[in-house]
């Protein structure tokens, strides 16, 4: 445990490809109300985090976004705080669940507004893959929460929508799909970390769609189109059409194949 990371791994951590933080948070404030149509795989993976996270008495569920999971982790706990870095999905998480005692604050997981040791629990679900240092987030978990406590968090490791950036690969050179981390380095930052690794997994899903526009069409309502380094301009006909036939290569009986390389981790901060 706690082994330094070397300066390649560092660099891994900061490419320098890192989106913007202001792009990020304007893309997911923008996708807040069409979130939910596109996010059959976020309700996939939030479920399946949220049957390992237990009941507590003050929880954070940072990266919040629409707030499709608030009313289960209020369940779970006595106090919740829902943090993200979006101004509009707080504010559509607020509206979805005003029924509800929570929390809401705007931050950024590099940086959380909270006190040292305040919180007994965090549960974060397909956030982690967008801040631009981890081992910062993990040092920033690690501080606000009590000893004996535990981060849930799942996020996307490299090998996410291969399919996808191999159609694009018959279209141009430019980067058109975001880069996650590899398994290898996601064990080593954690490594790295304070905390100690309770269970870490490393699941594949897969969703199909009928066509390359209904795969683009759901990311564009998650808001992750608009967070890869790309060029801005309009897709031409003929660019969506060799599109369409290179993705052609993954079509399957049920339709075409999006992979996503998910990873569930548990880690505990020691007593």
């Amino acid at each position: 445990m706690n082994k330094p990371l070397s300066v390649t791994d560092q660099q891994n951590l900061a490419p320098a490809n890192a989106i913007d933080k202001s792009k990020i948070s304007a893309a997911f404030s923008n996708s807040a109300a069409s979130y939910d149509s596109g996010a059959a795989l976020q309700r996939r993976v939030g479920n399946k985090l949220l049957a390992q996270q237990q009941s507590v008495q003050h929880l954070v569920d940072l990266g919040t976004g629409p707030g499709y999971f608030t009313s289960a982790l209020h369940d779970k706990s006595q106090q919740l705080t829902g943090i993200d870095i979006a101004p509009q999905m707080l504010a559509f998480a607020k509206e979805r669940n005003q029924h509800l005692s929570v929390e809401w604050l705007l931050g950024d997981a590099e940086a959380l507004p909270l006190e040292d040791s305040s919180v007994d629990g965090i549960f974060s679900s397909l956030m982690l893959q967008w801040v631009h240092d981890l081992s910062m987030a993990l040092s920033e978990a690690y501080r606000v929460l009590s000893p004996g406590s535990e981060f849930n968090f799942s996020t996307l490791l490299d090998g996410t929508l291969f399919e996808l950036v191999c159609a694009w690969q018959q279209v141009d050179n430019l980067q058109h799909v975001n880069t996650f981390l590899t398994k290898q380095v996601l064990e080593q930052v954690i490594d790295a970390s304070e905390f100690e690794l309770v269970s870490f997994e490393q699941v594949p899903q897969t969703l199909h769609y009928s066509s390359v526009i209904a795969l683009m069409r759901d990311l564009k309502a998650i808001g992750a189109n608009n967070t890869a380094n790309k060029s801005q301009g309009l897709m031409g006909r003929s660019a969506l059409k060799t599109l369409g036939q290179g993705y052609e290569q993954f079509r399957t009986p049920a339709g075409l194949t999006a992979t996503y390389q998910v990873a569930y981790c548990r880690l505990i901060k020691p007593i």
